[in-house]
């Protein structure tokens, strides 16, 4: 597959530049997510002009949805929290696992939902509703019930601001530049890491954990439900548009919006939902990325409490989940641009060796300069995963069931995640440290790269037959 060649807007090129030089004149809570705003503009530079709109979009979708609160959010409201309740730290994280059973059994659904309907309507839904299930956490009291709840229904109401949507959206519109694209679109989650971080713990330092519980609630309506009304597409046709933002070339009294189906340079390919699943190989990538998603949840989400047990102040904690949020916009970009050049497991076996080298500096007690470097390395992969994923699937199962199939990776990858901060929090209970669950996460990694390298060479992708064409991307 041949990959253009990487051209930079100079306009988006100089705007970065101001916005990292404004930085170094903020106070050092904010300057984390103003590097993370020039960082958004430099990936969105190469990409066809046509295609920026609903990258941005679906970049700014997942910077305010469920996946980067429940990565980043919940970490910092741990502390607050749980002292004002009482509650311990595993009976906190099991909220996480509530969460994420949910979305396990729902991701197995909603993809076929989004290949059979589309993502925009459903994604506005879900911003209003995500969003005032946040501010209902105002309301929040001691009963746990209470609060596994609202945690529970979150997956199901929020299922179109995950990346399950957009990364189907992202999956429709390019070919060529589908990894870049990834990249640049999935490094919303970091975007959400650094700017939620450095907001989420401005808010409770000022107005209490409550109030800003309501805080990124209103950012989540006020700032993506417009957005995404605005840009968000299903299907390049909607614009007039082909793969990579190029002309559909239609001929003369060719409707350029009918379905993509009927338009041979955006025909769908690929295996269907249950011939996937018949494939040792989907399996395989499954258990890849259990693993690897238990390596990096066990680390990424409690991360602010793994620093604090280490006598790191709140404000430099978030500052270092903050770093990790930057690292992750850049792990996403250029393993996007990585793949689209050279066969996607390699890319995907390099990039992990760094949150192994991360997790084995914070199992030995890193600090200062040292746990920035470990947080650094541990975003670089955590930014890289989510696009292993969407190019995996779709460079070895197609784009005829996309979403569906990319639902059940997520599954495993939210399954991972999510169990392992119950697992983290549970050692440090019973131990008082959180360096065994730490070490076992190394080897995790060790495994799910072994995995992935035998996931072998791309196949020949068959053409999708009439029959099984049941929805328009």
């Amino acid at each position: 597959m041949h990959a253009e060649k990487l051209r930079f807007d100079g306009r988006f090129v100089a705007i970065a530049a101001a916005i990292l030089i404004g930085a170094f004149f903020v106070p050092p809570l904010f300057r984390g997510a103003m590097i993370a705003l020039s960082v958004v503009a430099v990936v969105l530079s190469p990409l066809p002009v046509g295609t920026r709109g609903v990258t941005f979009a679906a970049m700014i979708g997942l910077a305010t949805g469920i996946a980067s609160v429940n990565l980043f959010a919940v970490g910092i409201f741990q502390g607050p929290i749980t002292r004002e309740f009482g509650w311990s730290q595993t009976q906190y994280s099991f909220v996480t696992l509530v969460g994420t059973l949910v979305t396990v059994v729902s991701s197995l659904y909603i993809g076929k939902l989004f290949d059979r309907q589309g993502v925009r309507q459903w994604a506005m839904v879900s911003v209003v509703l995500f969003g005032l299930a946040l501010i209902s956490l105002y309301w929040l009291t001691p009963n746990l019930l209470h609060f596994y709840v609202v945690f529970a229904l979150m997956p199901v109401i929020a299922a179109g601001t995950s990346s399950i949507a957009y990364s189907r959206v992202i999956a429709a519109w390019f070919d060529q530049r589908r990894g870049q694209a990834f990249g640049a679109a999935l490094a919303g989650i970091g975007i959400g890491g650094a700017l939620l971080s450095s907001v989420s713990q401005y808010l409770i330092g000022a107005y209490g954990w409550r109030s800003a519980y309501v805080g990124i609630g209103l950012i989540s309506i006020l700032v993506t439900l417009p957005l995404v009304f605005w840009k968000l597409r299903d299907s390049p046709t909607d614009v007039g548009l082909g793969l990579d933002g190029r002309p559909l070339d239609a001929s003369p009294g060719t409707d350029a919006a009918q379905p993509v189906a009927e338009h041979p340079k955006l025909a769908l390919v690929g295996f269907s939902a249950q011939e996937s699943r018949r494939m040792s190989r989907f399996w395989m990538m499954f258990g890849s990325f259990l693993l690897l998603a238990f390596g990096i949840g066990g680390v990424l989400i409690p991360l602010v409490p793994i620093l604090r047990a280490r006598g790191i102040e709140p404000e430099q904690a978030a500052a270092v989940q903050g770093a990790l949020g930057i690292a992750l916009i850049v792990g996403r970009a250029f393993a996007g641009f990585l793949m689209d050049r050279f066969f996607a497991p390699f890319v995907a076996v390099v990039i992990l060796a760094f949150p192994m080298l991360g997790i084995s500096l914070l199992a030995l007690d890193a600090t200062g300069t040292t746990a920035l470097i470990a947080a650094v390395c541990i975003g670089l992969a955590a930014g890289a995963e989510l696009d292993v994923v969407a190019v995996l699937v779709t460079r070895y199962f197609g784009n005829v069931a996309y979403a569906e199939n990319y639902g059940w990776q997520y599954a495993a990858w939210t399954l991972g995640s999510g169990s392992a901060v119950v697992v983290t929090n549970r050692v440090y209970d019973a131990l008082g440290t959180h360096t065994p669950a730490l070490w076992a996460y190394v080897a995790l990694f060790a495994i799910s790269c072994v995995l992935i390298l035998r996931l072998g060479r791309y196949p020949e992708l068959p053409p999708a037959e009439e029959n099984r064409i049941k929805h328009n991307l």
